[in-house]
């Protein structure tokens, strides 16, 4: 399954477009800018130049000459980084001086008599400054060229200039950007930590006077929502605890009437009449299992001081002796010194469910060990017997409410693993099934965390 973007992700993903776009566009016009400032700049200097080779031109007996020395000429045609190209020639195209390659414009003069335009001289390209001027008489064409390594060069430079900091603008709108999400949403992170940390159980209202206004309306409908979770899980806990109340007397009743009944009874009314008392006595388990899965609904949290495992165990096994005496089954204990964290009356509602699902599926004659013992991982509870055992096929099914399996014996309803597993789960707990290496039954084990440290 893809893991969701954070919302800090996709801010900054619908940002960047936008940033991306900004960058572009300044990029454009940097360029734009860098580039017009380089032609003018150097466009002025080949203006100067060819207006120098001008007025070297002079006019004698055989015509139009350019009076320049070669050591002047070297010199003005020197530059570091491009090639400089000249031509000087009558307005009828007569040459005078210069590199004939250096092709006139084809477009007429502006005012001035000066026209800027781009050329090429052996596949090179070139700019090029014609200057258009008339000295004694005679009209002169003067064109000064170069190639464009130093506009080049300064139209990045400019360029770069401008985008670098344009660059670290954007990278520090986005960090501002990233800074400013995550301190406006770290009111979020601390909601989420604060249910993180909440039991099943927890149905408190959030107290969250430090949120922003739209968290806060979050928190509202969350506490609302809680507030009727919690009215609706009091309901059922109500009705399922007084149906199971009302149910007890006149089951009680009629178990009372059976037991008198079958003193009276011929013996073939006796028959009919043990079935109907063991009916009876499978709907009392079955009311009482009702009451306990009832309790074992989440409720309010916890605040009983922690509870003596080893006590409650030596307490349930004493009144399951006598169960067990009777259906000829060896109950033992191995117990170590430990504590749970959690309610009293639920845990001994799982120690009782435990022993007596081994009691109740175990043949006689046959055993069932109590062991506790307690590590610094915590307490673990375990339970085993000599029966046949639950086969690795159903060990999760069998944690179903009112599932049972089809060959078990027994007067079972289903319901004593599946109060187990809630109770486990409301202390922090897990229950888990294996084989008994020693008994060669089923084993079940209930793991509590161990007890949290008061604060001194």
């Amino acid at each position: 399954m893809r893991r969701p973007t954070s919302l800090r992700q996709q801010l900054l993903l619908r940002l960047l477009p936008a940033m991306l776009l900004l960058l572009v566009a300044g990029a454009l016009t940097a360029y734009s800018v860098a580039l017009r400032s380089a032609v003018l700049a150097y466009d002025r200097a080949l203006l100067d130049t060819a207006l120098a080779l001008a007025g070297q031109v002079s006019v004698g007996a055989g015509g139009p000459q350019l009076a320049l020395p070669k050591a002047a000429q070297d010199i003005l045609l020197t530059d570091k980084y491009d090639r400089v190209f000249f031509r000087v020639l009558t307005a009828d195209g007569r040459d005078i001086a210069g590199d004939r390659r250096l092709l006139p414009p084809a477009e007429a003069p502006h005012e001035e008599g000066r026209v800027y335009y781009d050329a090429q001289i052996d596949g090179h390209p070139v700019r090029v400054a014609a200057l258009f001027t008339e000295h004694e008489g005679i009209a002169l064409t003067v064109l000064a060229a170069e190639t464009l390594v130093k506009r080049n060069n300064l139209t990045w430079e400019v360029l770069l200039g401008m985008l670098l900091p344009e660059l670290g603008l954007i990278a520090g709108t986005l960090a501002l950007v990233w800074f400013g999400v995550s301190s406006g949403l770290r009111p979020l992170d601390d909601l989420r930590r604060q249910l993180a940390r909440r039991s099943p159980t927890d149905l408190h209202p959030i107290k969250a006077p430090a949120f922003s206004q739209e968290i806060a309306a979050v928190v509202a409908e969350v506490n609302h929502l809680l507030q009727r979770l919690d009215a609706s899980l009091d309901a059922q806990r109500h009705f399922v605890s007084d149906a199971a109340h009302q149910l007890r007397t006149p089951i009680a009743a009629l178990h009372a009437q059976i037991e008198l009944a079958l003193r009276a009874a011929s013996d073939e009314q006796k028959a009919l009449l043990a079935t109907s008392l063991a009916a009876v006595q499978r709907l009392a388990h079955l009311v009482q299992q009702l009451l306990a899965l009832a309790r074992a609904e989440p409720a309010a949290p916890n605040t009983e001081p922690p509870v003596d495992l080893a006590s409650c165990v030596r307490q349930v096994g004493e009144a399951m002796l006598p169960p067990a005496f009777a259906a000829g089954i060896d109950l033992g204990f191995a117990l170590q010194a430990a504590q749970v964290a959690g309610s009293r009356l639920l845990i001994e509602e799982v120690i009782a469910n435990l022993i007596d699902n081994a009691i109740r599926y175990t043949p006689a004659p046959g055993t069932v060990n109590v062991i506790l013992e307690n590590d610094a991982a915590g307490v673990r509870l375990r339970v085993e017997d000599s029966g046949p055992g639950i086969p690795p096929a159903a060990r999760t099914q069998v944690f179903e409410r009112f599932f049972r399996l089809p060959e078990s014996g027994g007067d079972g309803c289903g319901l004593g693993l599946a109060i187990v597993r809630r109770i486990a789960s409301q202390h922090g707990g897990e229950v888990s099934i294996g084989e008994s290496a020693e008994l060669g039954g089923a084993a079940i084990e209930v793991r509590f965390p161990p007890v949290p440290p008061t604060a001194g």
